[in-house]
């Protein structure tokens, strides 16, 4: 048996948030760290009132159409921001049931670091990509004669005129854009605890197909092989179980926010490629940002719904996995249980979010065309 434990840089990235006090390590938080966690939220929300009073207030109607996209978009990310500072026992849990486990085969648990090392290489690749834009919009306003910034946010200070409002708007900036890293840390958590769900199926169809096989060569009686057979089938069907319903755990904490997701990408996605297709930007920088937020609103949406299909393949695939086994030579009465688990198995999982839309790639395809439509409506008005 091996032991699968949860990554050391998802473990690392929430011993951090617990030494600054974002997170805590007891069961109830201190009168400090609930007075830190309200003022994270609300100091985050003045930036969506910045960016839609900015967006009334701006001088063109591609800055308010750029504007009123990043208002939403900081509307989302202040719930995720929610989310992730006052749900923390929810979330640990889900990491503990579903990223604790114990793997029987030396293949499967090579399988499972293998996919687990990959999607930490993204991970490390997508947090470069994040840290670059920030560096890229913190410098931006000292590039070239006039200072200004990647979003022409209202302030209550005149920061284009004055030195001290500007250093004052500068400092509500970038700490805001610092807020913005607890949102993209929920967000990784969410793709991690997907990548478990389906690594899971696949692990589990890997161990049913190998349902009475023994590791080294060890002589058995065919008496003994069957019932070392029917022990690895029942706890395959327990472990079904067990699987299914840490899944709909995860499927119930996050639908409203995978709902408000679906709700709000195609009005992302079409603002950053009506901001990238016109040209809105005054510079090179300008320009970077915006297609870091594009590839950000189409990575946020593929990854929960590429995830979210494979869930609902492979647990789909378990039918055929059940079927591979060495179920042929089994008594009469285990036959009879090994079609009644086939004929469950059949029924693949798909999350349904809302209650309306599953999570696959056939979703993230018709939000896609939804926001190229929504694109060439703007484009007509123009």
């Amino acid at each position: 048996m091996y032991s699968a434990r949860i990554h050391k840089v998802i473990d690392q990235m929430i011993s951090i948030f617990r030494r600054i006090g974002l997170w805590h390590g007891k069961d109830r938080p201190t009168a400090r760290q609930l007075v830190l966690k309200s003022l994270y939220c609300i100091y985050y929300l003045s930036f969506m009132i910045s960016l839609s009073l900015g967006a009334r207030t701006a001088g063109t109607v591609d800055e308010s159409i750029f504007l009123v996209e990043a208002s939403i978009m900081a509307a989302v990310l202040n719930i995720k921001n929610w989310m992730f500072l006052w749900k923390q026992k929810e979330i640990a849990m889900l990491l503990d049931r579903n990223c604790v486990f114990t793997i029987r085969n030396e293949e499967d648990f090579a399988f499972y670091n293998d996919k687990v090392e990959k999607f930490i290489k993204f991970l490390k690749i997508f947090a470069c990509c994040t840290l670059y834009s920030f560096l890229g919009c913190s410098a931006l306003p000292f590039f070239g004669s006039k200072k200004v910034f990647f979003v022409d946010i209202a302030f209550p200070l005149d920061w284009k005129n004055s030195e001290t409002g500007f250093w004052m708007a500068y400092i509500f900036l970038v700490t805001e854009c610092i807020i913005t890293v607890l949102a993209m840390a929920f967000s990784i958590i969410i793709w991690y605890l997907l990548l478990h769900c389906s690594l899971r199926y696949a692990i589990l169809g890997m161990e049913i197909k190998k349902m009475g096989r023994t590791e080294g060569k060890v002589k058995m009686s065919a008496k003994e092989q069957q019932v070392i057979f029917y022990q690895d089938l029942v706890a395959s069907i327990e472990g079904h179980l067990h699987l299914k319903g840490i899944i709909g755990e995860v499927e119930s904490f996050l639908s409203k926010l995978f709902l408000l997701q679906f709700a709000t990408s195609s009005l992302f996605i079409c603002g950053s490629i009506y901001c990238l297709a016109f040209d809105i930007s005054s510079n090179f920088v300008e320009r970077l940002v915006h297609v870091y937020l594009f590839l950000y609103n189409t990575a946020e949406l593929f990854m929960i719904t590429y995830f979210g299909n494979e869930i609902m393949l492979l647990s789909g695939d378990l039918s055929y996995s059940l079927f591979e086994s060495n179920w042929v030579g089994q008594p009469h009465s285990t036959q009879i249980c090994i079609l009644s688990f086939g004929e469950y198995l059949k029924r693949t999982y798909a999350m349904l979010i809302g209650k309306l839309y599953p999570l696959t790639l056939e979703t993230f395809t018709k939000i896609l065309n939804s926001s190229y439509r929504l694109f060439n409506v703007l484009k007509n008005t123009k």
